[in-house]
């Protein structure tokens, strides 16, 4: 009975993240294909942001890397795709879902492990300070800005073990 409860859960949760697929891509009035399906609910799976490698091995060669690279292109035109380069200049991508808050990353220099971090509103205010004054003084417009914090996991952490 606990295994038919699990797997149910398991039906209803992939059912939920299709139908999340689905509604981005229509209500960016992007054309609904098996390969942005499997790419968005692949993305969701995660949470976190991931390698395009990484990405590739979770779709366990369902969608081609050419069209992996053309599907992650288009979910950056439609602005629901972060893209940003890791410590050792490898592609990292991540959803942006409306409910995702601005945040930062760290980076694990042992395993690799890029993790979402929250910093406080109080630091995020003196920051935006500072990035109008730097505007100010190089004629600059800044439109984004990221605190990227390298170091290693504990020995708590899963994939250092």
């Amino acid at each position: 009975m606990r295994i038919y409860l699990i797997f149910f859960n398991t039906a209803f949760y992939n059912k939920n993240m299709s139908e999340s697929s689905r509604k981005i891509l229509s209500d960016h009035n992007v054309s609904i294909t098996n390969p942005r399906i499997l790419v968005l609910e692949a993305l969701m799976e995660s949470r976190n942001p991931q390698t395009i490698d990484d990405l590739q091995k979770k779709l366990q060669n369902k969608v081609a890397k050419s069209t992996l690279y053309r599907v992650l292109g288009d979910l950056k035109k439609i602005n629901v795709l972060h893209e940003f380069t890791s410590p050792d200049n490898t592609t990292v991508v991540e959803l942006l879902l409306q409910d995702a808050e601005h945040h930062h990353h760290l980076f694990c220099g042992d395993c690799g492990e890029i993790i979402d971090v929250g910093l406080s509103d109080e630091f995020e205010k003196l920051l935006s300070e500072e990035i109008k004054k730097i505007e100010r003084k190089f004629n600059f417009h800044i439109n984004d800005h990221r605190v990227e914090m390298f170091g290693t996991c504990t020995d708590q952490c899963s994939n250092c073990k």
